[in-house]
Order: structure tokens, then sequence, then C-alpha cells
């Protein structure tokens, strides 16, 4: 009685885990794929955290099931599928033990984990054409979804106005990149991704099926893609279209079919030239995107050169990047608070975190599965002439396999692999690549999985199910945590943009405990105790940056910022000098001296720390020639000047000339305004010739510099010079009428 018992209950857990996996892996697909959440401070958290829970809860599972089966022997049987996947997991681990930098690894490592065993969940569940058919219908209703909110984007940004204004396109987001769709993935570039791999699978399935609404989908796919305006989604899509019309050609249409042929070799011609058009144009019209690139690259490749065996830690790019990057990326951007977290390029990323082990075993694992994919469709198609069958496997392998290179190509130029909502896609497609090969022949329906033979003992073997499912709800419980910390940071940002600063830190406070590697949660309670600015608050501002450089030593702007604070700090000092002074306190008085004198100190160092990860940012240099002035160093504040005019010329010297440009010409308004605090610093000096020579400068770099101008007509006209201080206020009147010292100028002549 109590084996039979035990029997039932055997059936029923292998049943339960069953349904969860064949049910919840095409479900994770679909849900990851077109959710989004807008009240998150990222509105793809929402696939992370789905990404995450979905994971642990399909790893879960999956080892409850394996534990049930008690056997190894399949993963012995295609042990040649199944090694590099545990291979490439264990250099992803062995990276993360050695990582300077543990949460950003840790977190990488938790996307490995997932990849990973989904891939083997594919493999080893999707075992029959049942379950194939199912999955690949999610995907494709999934692909609907995404296109035809694509195609409403589209709408919206031709016959609509611009945000704030509503359109056709409900949500918030409306119009984020202009006239580029990005549909449910936040991002035009991983919404491309996405395509890239649903656009030979839906041709692959129209070969074989002739049904019309896919070729109707297949359509909306590839206007979505030219509406992506990515051009890595341009090269992914060209070479899906090209594999699939090579395999097609090579293994499926008979070569008495001369019109199939030629009609599938006129869509790979057309594709190509289309496509090579599109992104010719494309970089000819924007050459900042193909110089971005190759600067990162640039940079990446002496990253990889720290560490070029083992890497550096997986993960860690984004964190170690800014002392890496070139000076010209910030021209290139015109921005000096972004982040680059990731190299466009897949493959030298993975050299990096793991270095060439990593990166060899990467290429070994896709070099086995592109292998096998194509010996099996040789073999499936095969099957398929000879005997006149259908045999559904030759198509799923020939759209498999085809969007698998077109992803692989597309990750050349683009790091989309790096996130969730094309991350999956890969190890998916490897995973149901593996599980045709593994599965053969593919049974139609599902089998009932067979009796385990309950070799273990009884109480060892629930014990561990009982710790899986442990493990797996205290991870959905963290990772739930991550979500929540999103949503909190998102409501920090609201009350700290309305100035309720204990809100805001609570907020803060929240989302660092939640979510320990937030870093941008530091940064910002920091940014918060200073413009709070009460008792205290410079050294807990200062404390937070500390906290942010534990988890990234130079994040954003993080030690500019530090150097505001500290200079801001010495304003506090220098009033309670003030204090002393008048009440007669000497001793005060030097005490709060001393302490200003180091607070400039420390001011020049955060400022020279920031210099080092971005030399061109014009507002470090002043405050670093602020500081000298204040300590009466006027010579050093003039050579601090000078340095930001004269950096440009560096980058035309190696390491830096791999794209010559003349960069200065971006920021000539910069260097105007450069030149211009020289001439005030020389006047203040009384070097009336040089300060006359900088406005010059100035003004010949910026005609309309209003503050330039002013300062040199005033100079001018000290200087008894007024048949040149007329014309330039004249000048003045012409382009700011109403500026104050203009009018006044003007109203004292009346």
């Amino acid at each position: 009685m109590a084996e039979a018992i035990i029997d039932v209950l055997n059936q029923k857990i292998m049943r339960l885990c069953e349904k969860i996996i064949t049910h919840g892996l095409p479900i994770f697909d679909f849900t990851v794929s077109i959710a989004f959440y807008l009240r998150t401070y990222d509105s793809a958290q929402i696939k992370i955290t789905l990404m995450q829970i979905g994971g642990a809860i399909l790893v879960g599972a999956w080892l409850v099931k394996l534990l049930e089966e008690e056997s190894v022997e399949y993963f012995k049987k295609n042990m040649v599928l199944v090694l590099p996947l545990i291979a490439f997991l264990a250099s992803g681990i062995y990276s993360w033990s050695h990582s300077p930098f543990f949460y950003a690894s840790a977190n990488e490592l938790v996307r490995r984990v997932v990849y990973i065993s989904l891939a083997l969940i594919s493999m080893k569940e999707v075992n029959s054409d049942q379950k194939f058919r199912r999955l690949f219908g999610w995907l494709f209703w999934a692909c609907f979804v995404a296109v035809f909110y694509g195609v409403i984007q589209h709408l919206d940004y031709l016959y609509f106005p611009p945000p704030p204004e509503q359109g056709l396109d409900p949500f918030i987001w409306r119009q984020a990149f202009s006239a580029r769709v990005f549909s449910t993935f936040g991002n035009p570039n991983f919404f491309g991704d996405f395509l890239v791999v649903l656009n030979p699978l839906l041709l692959a399935m129209y070969l074989h099926k002739r049904k019309k609404w896919i070729i109707i989908l297949w359509l909306m796919v590839s206007a979505n893609v030219i509406w992506t305006a990515s051009k890595g989604a341009w090269l992914g899509y060209a070479v899906g279209i090209l594999a699939f019309v090579f395999f097609a050609v090579a293994f499926f249409v008979h070569a008495n079919k001369v019109k199939v042929r030629k009609i599938l070799w006129v869509l790979a011609l057309g594709t190509v030239i289309v496509v090579s058009v599109g992104m010719y144009k494309n970089i000819a019209g924007r050459t900042d995107s193909a110089s971005f690139r190759i600067f990162t690259w640039l940079s990446t490749w002496e990253m990889i050169n720290t560490h070029p065996w083992i890497g550096t830690g997986i993960g860690t790019y984004y964190v170690t990047y800014p002392a890496w990057r070139r000076p010209q990326i910030f021209f290139i951007e015109g921005r000096h608070n972004t982040e680059t977290d990731h190299p466009e390029d897949e493959y030298l990323e993975v050299w990096y975190d793991e270095g060439f082990i990593g990166m060899g075993i990467f290429l070994w694992l896709i070099g086995v599965y592109l292998t096998m994919g194509i010996r099996n469709m040789r073999v499936f198609s095969e099957n398929y002439i000879e005997k006149n069958k259908v045999d559904q496997r030759a198509y799923y392998q020939l759209g498999i396999l085809s969007a698998l290179i077109a992803q692989l190509a597309h990750n050349f130029v683009c790091v989309s692999l790096r996130f969730v909502s094309a991350g999956i896609f890969l190890w998916l497609m490897i995973g149901l690549a593996g599980a045709l090969a593994a599965n053969s022949p593919l049974p139609k329906d599902t089998l009932e999985p067979p009796a385990p033979p309950n070799k273990l003992p009884k109480l060892l073997k629930r014990s561990l199910q009982a710790g899986v499912v442990l493990a797996a709800l205290y991870f959905i419980k963290i990772f739930y945590g991550y979500f929540d910390a999103d949503v909190n940071h998102n409501l920090a940002i609201f009350f700290s943009k309305q100035g309720q600063w204990v809100e805001a830190l609570n907020h803060y406070d929240t989302v660092a405990g939640e979510n320990p590697s937030f870093i941008m949660a530091h940064y910002f309670m920091g940014n918060v105790y200073n413009d709070r600015w009460q008792p205290g608050d410079a050294a807990l501002s200062i404390k937070k940056y500390e906290d942010v450089w534990r988890l990234a030593p130079n994040y954003v702007q993080s030690h500019h910022q530090a150097g505001l604070i500290y200079m801001k700090w010495a304003e506090d000092e220098k009033r309670q000098i003030g204090e002393c002074h008048a009440k007669g306190d000497k001793a005060g008085e030097m005490a709060h001296t001393a302490t200003l004198n180091g607070l400039w100190g420390k001011a020049l160092a955060e400022f020279e720390l920031y210099r080092e990860v971005d030399p061109i940012f014009p507002v470090n240099y002043y405050r670093i020639a602020m500081v000298y002035m204040e300590m009466g160093d006027y010579n050093r504040a003039e050579a601090t000047y000078l340095a930001h005019i004269n950096y440009p010329e560096n980058l035309k010297k190696a390491p830096h000339n791999a794209w010559v440009e003349d960069w200065a010409v971006r920021r000539k308004g910069e260097y105007s305004d450069t030149y211009g605090y020289l001439g005030y610093l020389a006047a203040s000096r009384n070097d009336t010739q040089k300060a006359e020579g900088y406005y010059l400068k100035s003004v010949e770099l910026n005609p309309e510099n209003v503050n330039v101008l002013k300062n040199l007509a005033v100079l001018y006209g000290r200087t008894g010079r007024m048949d040149k201080s007329i014309p330039v206020w004249q000048k003045l009147y012409a382009i700011a009428p109403h500026d104050p010292d203009v009018q006044r100028v003007f109203q004292q002549k009346k």
C-alpha cells in the first residue's frame, strides 16, 4: 500500500513538473517579449524580473523533475551537445569567482545560469512535435503583438503631433526615439534583434505550411525592421534571408523547381541590395555611429589585453570601461553624464569578461551547434525527398539555424544578447537545435513520462527536492525585491524633484536594501544630500559617493560631483572663518582655515580624477581653475584653462588617431567660453593686452558670445578705446537687445 502511494506521488510530481515546463517555457518567451512596465525607473525591468523569476520557476521545476527521474542517461547519450553548454556555464562561474566586482559579476552570472538552463531544458523537454508547434505558436503570437504595436508607433509618428500632445500610441514613452519604432522592447536595437530571429522562422514555416497569415506577418516584420532604423538589425535581417535562401536551395527545393529557386535567389539578392544601400546611406549620413563603434572597440581591445587569458570578470565591462573610454566618444555623444554598458560586439565582450579561454569555449559551443544543425538539416531534408514524406524537423531546423546565424551576425555590431529580450532567444534557438538532434525520431505527441527507478533513498530525494523548491522561492523573493527596488527608485526620483527630501531618501534606502548592486541609487542619494544641504549633509553626500565607488570606481560624473561637494563645503568654512574673525576668535579662524585648505585639496583631487576619465569636460576645468584662484594660484588657473583648449590636439596623435578629425570644431562654443574665462582672468590681473587677445579669440570661435563681447567692450572702454568699444556695444544691441547690461548702456546714451 505504501509503495502504491509513493508511486502515485512520484507520478504527480512528474506530471506537475512536466506541465510547468511544457506550458511555462512558451509563456515565458511570450511574456518576456511583450511585457513592459512604465512605472519602474527602467521600462525593461519587468523583462529582467520575468527572466529571473520565470527562470527560477522553470529551473526549479526541471531540477525537481530530474531528481524524480533519477537518471543521467540522457546527458551521457548527448554529451557532445551538453558539454559545451556546461563548459560555458563553468566559464561564467569561474569568471565570477575571480572578479574584482562581486555584484556586477553576480548579476551577469544569474543571467548565464538562466540562459544555459533554458537551453538545456529546451533541449531535453521540447521532445515532441506537439511541443514544437506549441512553442512556435506562442512565438508567432508574441511577434504579432510586437509588430502590430510597431505599426501603431510608426503611424503615431507620421500622423500625430509629438509629445506632450496625445497620439495613436497611448503610452507615455511614445516617440521616445523619434521616428524609430521600438515596440514593447523599449529600444529599437533590441526590437530589431527580436525581428532578426523571427524573420527566418516565419519564412521556414511559410515554406512548409504555405499559409497566407505567415507571409503577412513576415511582411509586417520586414516593415518593422526598416522602421527601427537599426543598421545592426538590417545586417542581421539580410544575413537571415541569405542563410534561409542558401539552405532552402541546397536542401529543400528540387533542382527541377527552377521558378522557386529563382524567386528565392531574387529575394536574397534584392535584400542584399536594399540593405546595403540603406546601410551605406545611413552610415554616410551618420558617420558618428561608425566612429563610435571604432573607438569603443579600440578601447575594448586595450581592456582585453589587461587580462587576455582569463578575463577581468563576467559582467564587469560597464564598471571598468570609463577608465578606458576614448575622449572622442564625448565629442560624438555630445554629453558627459552617460554610460556605455557594452562594447557593441558580443564577441569582444565575452573575450573581455572571460578571456581567451572563455571566448574559445563560446566559439566551440557555437561551432558545435551550427555544424550539428547543418548535418541534421541534410538528414531531415533527405528523409523528406527520398520518402516523399514531410518531416517537420527539416523546417524547424531550417528556421532555427537561419535565425541563429542571423542573430550571431547581428551581434558582431550590437550587444543585444546582453539584454534579456534578445538574450533568451539565442539560447532558445541553441536549445531547440539540440532538441531536434537529441530527440530523434521526434514523436508527434508528448509521451507519458516513464516511471522513476526509485534508486535514491526516499528521504534523500524528497529532501533534495524540498531544497530546490526552497532555493527557488528564496531567489524569487530576491528577484522580486530587485523589481520593487526599481519601482522605489522611480518614486525616489519623483520625490527628489519635488524637494521632498525625507521621502526621497526613504525610498532610496529601500532601493539600496532590496538591490545592493543598484549603483544609481547611491549616486542619486549623494545628489539629494547635496541639494538638501543641511548640517552634516556634505559628509553624508561624500559617503554615498564612496558607496558608489565601491561598486563602480569611475561611475558617470561621481568624482566631479564629489569635487563640487568639497567646493560647496569650503564655502561653508569660509563663512565660518568670517564669523570667527568678526568675533576675534583666532583659534577658531585658524582651525577653519586648515579645514578650508584641506577641502580645496580634496576638491582638486576629485576633479583631477574626473579629468583622467573625461579630459574634455569644460566645467571640470573651470572648477579646477576656480579652486586655484581661491587658493591665489593664478598661474595654475591659467594653465588649467589652456589645458582644456589644447587637449584636442592630443587626439591627432597615437594612440588616439584611429579616426582623425578636427574634434574641437564640434564644440567651438565651449572653447570660446574657455578663452573668455582666460580673458577675464588676465583682465583681473591688469594684463589688458593678453585679455584682449583671449577675448578676440573667443569671439572668433563664437561671434555671438554675449558675455565675452560685454567684457571686451568694457575692456576697450576702460583703456580709453571708445572707437572700438562702441561698435562692440552696437553689435551686442543687435544680437541681445534685452540683456540688462546692454539696455543700461544704451539708456545712459539716451
